[in-house]
């Protein structure tokens, strides 16, 4: 509710139509008919609103060029290079476009955002609010082994040893990593 008595009609629009495809899981070719289905109103394009959903969100994803076999991230060392120093693909087409690229969205604005969230700053107090671990008995991740010895550990950082431990602060979090097919660091044709 509050949003709609913050945004422009324009831009409740174009967050509908964001909402709509990504919640749905909407192909590109399903998006780009909506004009032809709705013709007095149709969605803007998609990068326009993908654009403005960024700005809109304050969390702007960032491309990073990558190989087409997913050997390398063309950053830091291989900033300059115009093939893969792995398998030699171009980096670029014909056209001198990337002929792949990774997206990266920056953590911080995202747990920004979630915690400005009220709803999902609720879910996040799941951890230490509402899960009751029993010894033998896996739920969820946080009956896990690697948690479970992480909560019997003091923290260490930069060869430095504090007094607490890990995940004391109910305000932690757990995060967990997972890839989509690229894999930034090792050479890798695929995973």
């Amino acid at each position: 509710k509050m949003a709609e008595d913050t945004l422009s009609d324009e831009d409740l629009a174009i967050l509908r139509a964001f909402a709509l495809k990504v919640q749905s899981h909407m192909t590109m070719k399903t998006y780009e008919m909506l004009p032809f289905a709705f013709p007095t109103a149709p969605p803007p394009s998609w990068k326009s609103t993908q654009t403005r959903a960024a700005t809109l969100s304050g969390v702007e994803p960032v491309l990073y060029d990558c190989c087409v076999n997913s050997c390398c991230c063309y950053v830091g060392p291989n900033a300059d290079y115009d093939h893969c120093p792995y398998c030699n693909e171009p980096r670029l087409d014909a056209r001198g476009k990337p002929r792949q690229q990774y997206t990266y969205v920056p953590l911080i604005p995202r747990l920004v955002g979630m915690f400005r969230n009220k709803e999902m700053a609720e879910k996040m107090t799941y951890r230490a609010n509402h899960h009751h671990h029993t010894p033998d008995i896996f739920t969820d991740i946080f009956d896990g082994s690697v948690y479970q010895d992480l909560l019997r550990q003091k923290v260490r950082a930069n060869n430095q040893n504090f007094s607490h431990h890990y995940f004391d602060d109910p305000c932690d979090i757990a995060l967990g990593l997972a890839t989509d097919g690229f894999a930034p660091f090792r050479k890798r044709k695929t995973t």
